[in-house]
């Protein structure tokens, strides 16, 4: 299954755990799912369980946009 991400504005420092992430997909499991960048479509996530990324923002590598998981 694919989950596109909704875009934030960039956090303020120290409000969020955000990610930097400089290679995509930042994160790689043994689930089902993928998200995807809300901005361009690249994988962020790939193969994690639903639900095992809660509350982070991860800065897509691409297009450098801000994506919050639910």
């Amino acid at each position: 299954m694919k989950v596109e991400l909704s875009t934030v504005a960039k956090p303020r420092d120290g409000s969020r755990t955000v990610i930097e992430s400089k290679v995509s997909p930042a994160f790689r499991g043994e689930g089902d799912t993928d998200y995807i960048c809300g901005g361009c479509g690249s994988l962020i996530a790939e193969k994690v369980r639903s639900g095992q990324i809660r509350n982070i923002v991860v800065r897509c590598p691409k297009c450098e946009q801000y994506n919050e998981f639910p």
